[in-house]
């Protein structure tokens, strides 16, 4: 799809790309110029920009910088196929995912690759192509992404009402992040479990939501870098409260408070106090709402 806005983005995109004379910097503007246009393409389900971004490509001198790009295009063709549901825009991004480096790079793009092709086997009603996605889910290197992939496709098969799928799913997501012994960095794991906390509430899991969440304030203890052991427990904090909140369980609300402790940066603190506060206040939780200040 072609309109005058998009040809006009493209267009003065590529003459400010090609009035920078050194070579170095013009590669690195087109590689963050394939990022805005992927990005434009999502925003707008116009799959002119993605098409534009992939014959951009090949202006990016570094390899590693080339292959991230077609990471961005292949994701964005993932969302666009999903936000309207076009089974040859899924096809597209598993065909661009070639493009990309083996490892990380090949991961990354097949997790978003995986939720288009099951989101849009399920809105058209077509098991092979959702069966698809499963198969594919199984050939993701690295085990963070493998992990992710099961749980998007959790999620679909809850937002088709089958929940014993959802929740099989589910535990096949989490079980990779029990087992993975090359997650080499907490932060990834306590977010998975944070996620996959998250996906068993919704399920209506709660012990596999709580085991979840206390194995994500395990993963997260020894974590040295205040930015992300802030990021990480205002996240836990926020969904241990809304556990709580599900579940009419004190003892969570209590945990939040809790975690909400663990938050060194101010920015993190003053959001996550926020929340918190909103939610004990209207539960009447007094004296948890004091222990924020």
């Amino acid at each position: 799809m072609v309109n005058d806005t998009s040809s006009e983005f493209i267009r003065e995109f590529k003459k400010n790309a090609e009035s920078i004379t050194n070579d170095i910097d013009r590669s690195k503007k087109y590689r963050a110029g394939i990022a805005a246009l992927a990005q434009k393409a999502v925003e707008t389900n116009n799959t002119a920009f993605l098409d534009a971004a992939v014959g951009f490509t090949g202006k990016i001198i570094d390899e590693h910088d080339r292959s991230k790009a077609f990471v961005d295009i292949v994701r964005g063709t993932a969302r666009v196929a999903i936000n309207t549901a076009d089974t040859q825009l899924a096809g597209r991004s598993l065909e661009l995912s070639a493009n990309t480096e083996a490892g990380h790079d090949r991961s990354h793009a097949l997790q978003g690759v995986v939720a288009a092709i099951a989101d849009v086997g399920m809105k058209k009603n077509e098991p092979a192509t959702f069966e698809n996605s499963k198969e594919l889910a199984g050939t993701i290197e690295y085990d963070t992404y493998r992990s992710s992939a099961w749980r998007s496709i959790a999620r679909i098969q809850h937002s088709n009402d089958d929940t014993p799928s959802a929740v099989g799913s589910a535990n096949k997501a989490m079980t990779i992040i029990d087992k993975s012994k090359l997650i080499s960095q907490d932060i990834y794991r306590a977010s998975a479990y944070v996620d996959l906390a998250r996906l068993f509430i919704d399920l209506g899991q709660e012990s596999m939501a709580r085991e979840c969440i206390t194995k994500a304030v395990d993963s997260s203890a020894g974590l040295e870098d205040e930015f992300e052991s802030s990021s990480i427990f205002q996240t836990i904090a926020e969904t241990q409260v809304r556990m709580g909140v599900r579940t009419k369980d004190n003892g969570l609300l209590e945990d939040a408070v809790e975690s909400f402790g663990h938050i060194t940066r101010e920015y993190y603190r003053t959001s996550t106090k926020q929340t918190l506060t909103s939610v004990l206040v209207n539960l009447k939780k007094d004296e948890l709402v004091k222990r924020l200040a």
